[in-house]
């Protein structure tokens, strides 16, 4: 008589994924994983299809039955992982898959601190919420399309509360992007008070998806930028225009100053004779450019100041 023997393996093996990730260390399960995973993508052979025999996975994995529900929900992350659930990226498959088995922010404490940084940058909000939730904080974190030079580092912070002592600050790393200011000291992390009671928001900037306008921006010429290197100001659109060919960059849009009041200019709108006053990264290999008739502008009319829809720089940090 035929016996259904999972809920017997469930009783000897009732773990979560998050108990899992302490129980199977990431390089086991990325092993098994590409052993299972290799089963299922054996190249078809010309002839008959094979018999199908009914193997137990435990045994052929040769792992004890107690951790059986170890190993499965180790593999179920990492099938999740490659079809583009929880962590994963839709239709990327690696050869050997990350797992993700892991908590989506790391909390290190250091006296009466807590630092906190992002571990799985793809995580749902929901699990940065919760985790902080359970070190006793109310923050909500978010993470945003930014320009290459600064994904990783905080591009905006809010709190509830202004108090003497800071309660929530930023964590520098030297080196890690460049500001707008010129700087390349960056925000990397967030330091938040042991006990801070209050509410705060914080948003991170991430990898933009193609196609995808950034949220945050560093300045165009920065390291990593698609203009790094590159001097355009007081030179003619067609020119710029011709260099950034070279580097298969494009201009979706441009920015014109009517008197006082910034006006969006499609390609083919302006005149390869104008130039170019400013410019800032709009998407991947794309950029926004501030033109105009005249070499330069007055002083009251620049850039940082004009209209809405364009991407703004990230804030410099306060210390």
């Amino acid at each position: 008589m035929k016996r259904d023997i999972d809920p017997l393996i469930g009783g000897l093996a009732s773990v979560t994924d998050r108990q899992a990730a302490t129980l199977l260390p990431d390089d086991a399960a990325a092993a098994l994983a590409d052993r299972i995973t290799a089963t299922a993508s054996l190249p078809a052979v010309d002839g008959p299809p094979a018999p199908h025999r009914r193997r137990s996975p435990v045994m052929r994995i040769g792992l004890p039955l107690a951790a059986a529900g170890v190993a499965c929900a180790a593999v179920t992350a990492v099938v999740a992982t490659r079809d583009g659930g929880p962590g994963g990226t839709p239709g990327v498959t690696t050869t050997s898959p990350r797992v993700s088995l892991v908590a989506a922010l790391t909390f290190t404490r250091k006296g009466g601190y807590i630092d906190v940084r992002v571990r799985d940058p793809l995580a749902d909000p929901k699990r940065y919420k919760e985790e902080f939730a359970a070190h006793g904080l109310d923050v909500t974190l978010s993470m945003v399309p930014a320009s290459p030079s600064i994904v990783g580092t905080v591009v905006m912070m809010d709190t509830s509360e202004n108090t003497g002592e800071r309660d929530v600050t930023t964590i520098t790393a030297k080196g890690e992007c460049e500001t707008g200011g010129g700087g390349d000291v960056c925000p990397v992390g967030v330091r938040i008070r042991t006990g801070y009671k209050g509410t705060a928001a914080i948003a991170f900037g991430r990898e933009a998806r193609p196609g995808e306008r950034y949220d945050s921006t560093a300045p165009a010429t920065a390291p990593g930028e698609v203009m790094h290197g590159m001097t355009y100001r007081k030179h003619r659109v067609g020119e710029v225009l011709a260099a950034l060919r070279k580097r298969h960059v494009t201009v979706p849009e441009y920015r014109a100053m009517d008197g006082n009041v910034g006006k969006a200019l499609k390609p083919g709108q302006v005149p390869p004779t104008w130039y170019v006053h400013d410019a800032v990264p709009w998407a991947k290999n794309q950029v926004l450019l501030f033109v105009g008739p005249e070499p330069t502008e007055q002083a009251s009319s620049q850039p940082p100041s004009a209209p809405p829809g364009v991407p703004s720089p990230s804030p410099t940090p306060a210390g």
